[in-house]
């Protein structure tokens, strides 16, 4: 697969065992991740809204289903789920609309930022009244994910709940562009909730925030109870850094949490067809979304073993314009600021690199746990951190594979030297010699044994007599 075009359109090459111990890592990081517990079965006032935007280019109802998104799967599975408590908005990616220009002006800048932060806040304004119509008594939190540039986009909406609170739908006036795209709003009711009263939890694939996000606040606001982001290792483009809206590893006593994993932008965040990386990383997010609720809501994804899916897409192939000036080092660079540029050219903020720090008096009133880590559909082993032999083997393979097709003997005769030195190709070839020596010893022993003992006539087959059907030899695949 690697030295040649896929379904995908750009090269690959196998996810190594580094890649792969990345996630089980990251993994056993999230299980330590304290996560405020925001849905509780037994509380029949407990809601919670999921804020999903995709990422640029990326649209759950004009994209093929195989190259939907990990936003899009999670909001699929809440359309099936039916959960009375839950609720859900989604937001297609910018890039999105129609026409050629304007979707193409949209990929390359991000201009429909703040449309698509207010389209998400009138679902939720609109949800949380109709539950709050229902039940007065209605607690309502906020759980967003996003990915590329819609997980900046999650970050500011995060933002507007904590200073709008949640507004009243019905005195709500919009103004809007020729396309539709909500220019303003003014709310003429009293609010619903009083800004900074919406508790919010936050999961991020990804984020890039090249153009028009990083002219918005992205910092964690104080009601942000916990946030998890899953940054790619792998992503070359000079236009895609990683932007840090939290910092690497844990933070604020483990209830905010940033991972790296292997691979490039699209397989942490999803929508290519050999999707083996992206599932994993799906699977993380969901652990954490599940770990808010005292019962799981979302399932996992069974995580493919054949090496064809585990692989890093060369995503800097996918346009002529794209540079890797900064990946020369073979280290992703990231941007750490978050706050607006024109908060930090007004140095108005006192630190443009991080989050707010969390409100510990609303944090008061949430029972934290370690996430639990559901079961995988159909784990096997391999992907443990001790590895079996098949899945070394599987690696192996795939990089032989790729040596052939591009007739590379050097890459050839590499992957076979790194199988013989690795723990399991030592562990077969000591095998085999224990096999040999265990082989040889019988023979010794059973040598005089058999100048001992009187031979016996053989019975002798009659000629040309066939063995049964059930002992003939099979071929593969018959």
């Amino acid at each position: 697969m690697g030295g040649e075009k896929n379904p995908d359109g750009v090269k690959t090459y196998p996810a190594d065992q580094h890649d792969l111990d990345s996630y089980v890592q990251a993994s056993g990081q999230l299980s330590q991740l304290r996560a405020p517990l925001m849905l509780d079965s037994s509380d029949p006032h407990a809601r919670l809204f999921v804020a999903a935007f995709d990422g640029t280019g990326n649209s759950m109802y004009k994209d093929d289903p195989k190259n939907h998104t990990n936003v899009a799967g999670v909001v699929q599975q809440l359309e099936a789920g039916m959960h009375r408590n839950i609720g859900y908005g989604y937001v297609e990616g910018p890039g999105t609309q129609d026409g050629w220009l304007k979707s193409t002006r949209d990929q390359m800048s991000g201009r429909t930022f703040e449309p698509r932060v207010e389209q998400m806040y009138r679902q939720f304004t609109e949800q949380s009244k109709q539950w709050l119509d229902q039940d007065p008594k209605a607690q309502i939190n906020v759980a967003g994910i996003g990915f590329s540039r819609g997980a900046e986009q999650e970050a500011a909406f995060a933002r507007l709940v904590h200073e709008r609170g949640i507004q009243d739908p019905s005195g709500a006036t919009y103004s809007k562009d020729k396309d539709g795209n909500i220019t303003g709003v003014e709310f003429s009711k009293p609010p619903l909730v009083a800004p900074g009263q919406v508790p919010q939890a936050v999961g991020l694939f990804d984020p890039v925030g090249t153009g028009e996000p990083r002219n918005h606040d992205r910092r964690l606001p104080p009601s942000v109870m916990s946030a998890f982001q899953i940054t790619a290792e792998d992503e070359r483009r000079d236009l895609f850094k990683s932007t840090s809206i939290l910092r690497e590893g844990f933070s604020e006593d483990k209830r905010f949490l940033n991972v790296t994993v292997g691979g490039a932008h699209s397989n942490i965040g999803g929508s290519y067809e050999l999707n083996g990386l992206s599932i994993r990383s799906g699977n993380l997010m969901t652990d954490y979304l599940n770990g808010l609720s005292d019962k799981p809501f979302l399932d996992k994804r069974a995580e493919p073993q054949d090496p064809t899916l585990n692989v890093v897409h060369r995503s800097d192939k996918h346009q002529f314009f794209y540079t890797t000036r900064d990946f020369r080092d073979g280290q992703r660079d990231h941007t750490d600021v978050v706050a607006s540029k024109q908060q930090v050219k007004d140095h108005s903020v006192a630190d443009p690199t991080r989050k707010e720090p969390i409100d510990e008096r609303m944090d008061g009133r949430f029972e934290r746990r370690p996430v639990p880590i559901g079961d995988t559909p159909g784990k096997q082993a391999s992907l443990q951190p001790a590895a079996q032999e098949g899945s070394d083997i599987d690696r192996t393979f795939a990089r032989l594979t790729e040596a052939a097709r591009n007739r590379d003997d050097g890459a050839f005769r590499a992957a076979a030297q790194d199988h013989a030195r690795s723990d399991a190709g030592q562990a077969w070839l000591q095998n085999g010699r224990e096999q040999y020596q265990q082989m040889k010893a019988e023979q010794s022993q059973a040598a005089p044994q058999q100048q001992q003992q009187p031979q016996q006539a053989q019975p002798q087959q009659p000629p040309h007599q066939q063995q049964p059907p059930s002992m003939q030899p099979r071929m593969p695949g018959q």
